[in-house]
């Protein structure tokens, strides 16, 4: 079988849609698919970069030709590459093959689709063989906020692999961000890119102002540079908190954070299903999330985490618990490990997902 995954971002990109792709890819290949990614934005000689050129025709001419030299069975798309669908779709009136796209992100409810580019879209979906979504809820809130209808729907869940972490990495994170023997260490991955998680932040950055009257030393970790990072700096700031968030812009390995951080704080408006949560699970780390889009789909409240309404003084309430009972944030964090590995590995997504191809 042989795969094209195309996708905006790739290698050298932080970000939920990378991490799924990576994660899918590394699997497949584990299963002897012959798989190659065309992607937008990153770096990799091994695979196909796409050329940024002006025209709809070009860029479809382009994305046509790539598919004639590879040959693939199967045209797996990702992210906002409509043009690589529609040359799919010109490209599977010739030859038999397999055409999927999937949805990983949240729409903005004030950000809704032309109508011409929606009834478009919605064309264009309905030559897919499967539409995908990384949730139940982000297939629901599609529907909502687009208006998008889909006969051939299917929730394809992300997967986890956990990376081994040397010493030298964690001390190396450490000199770079000057993070001494502080306690506790909070983190949030992901969430300034877009403005409902850059809004979640804020509130987390408000809890913190509370959290650290109980414990002075506390520190939040602010992973990725994102649209946002530059207003939350400022937020941060304004907050008197300057020195107490850490923004590290992107990491390459994001389970070198996740190993030092006390409690994974999740506190997002808007989700798919964050493979950043995901990832937290499977370390074991006792996590406090809002219950935003396909959230719930993985975290049981008071189970394998907590889950909190987006209110600063909750938030706050909630780190706290965690932080002065110890064995129950243990329990927690056990069971959260424990859901990953069994519900969210790519070894169980890419058996559902093998049936797709």
């Amino acid at each position: 079988m042989r795969v094209l995954i195309t996708t905006t971002y790739w290698k050298g990109c932080a970000g939920g849609i990378r991490s799924y792709v990576e994660g899918l890819v590394e699997e497949l290949k584990k299963r002897d698919v012959d798989v190659k990614v065309a992607f937008k934005e990153g770096y990799d000689p091994e695979n196909y970069k796409i050329k940024n050129r002006k025209f709809i025709l070009t860029k479809l001419l382009s994305a046509f030709y790539l598919l004639l030299k590879f040959k693939p069975n199967v045209i797996h798309s990702h992210g906002g590459l409509y043009y690589y669908l529609l040359a799919g779709y010109f490209y599977k009136k010739f030859f038999r093959c397999k055409l999927i796209y999937t949805f990983h992100t949240e729409p903005e409810k004030d950000n809704k689709f032309p109508f011409l580019k929606r009834i478009a879209l919605q064309k264009l979906l309905e030559k897919c063989d499967y539409v995908t979504f990384v949730s139940k809820r982000l297939e629901a809130t599609v529907r909502e906020v687009w208006g998008l209808k889909f006969e051939n729907a299917v929730i394809t869940y992300a997967g986890v692999s956990v990376r081994d972490i040397s010493e030298e990495e964690i001390s190396a994170f450490k000199r770079k961000f000057k993070i001494k023997d502080q306690y506790p260490i909070l983190l949030a991955i992901g969430l300034t890119a877009l403005k409902y998680k850059a809004d979640g932040l804020k509130l987390l950055i408000k809890a913190l102002k509370k959290i650290k009257r109980t414990y002075p030393n506390a520190i939040l970790i602010a992973t990725r540079e994102g649209k946002y990072t530059s207003e939350l700096r400022d937020f941060a700031k304004r907050e008197g908190l300057e020195d107490a968030v850490i923004f590290t812009g992107d990491v390459d390995n994001p389970y070198v954070p996740l190993s030092l951080c006390d409690v994974y704080t999740h506190i997002s408006l808007g989700e798919g299903l964050p493979v950043a949560l995901l990832e937290a699970m499977s370390m074991g780390k006792p996590i406090i999330a809002t219950p935003a889009g396909g959230i719930p789909e993985a975290i049981e409240d008071g189970k394998n985490g907590l889950l909190v309404e987006p209110d600063e003084v909750k938030i706050a309430e909630k780190v706290i618990y965690l932080l002065e009972n110890k064995e129950i944030a243990e329990e927690i964090g056990l069971i959260a490990k424990k859901t990953a590995r069994d519900m969210f590995s790519w070894s169980v997504a890419v058996d559902s997902i093998s049936k797709l191809y």
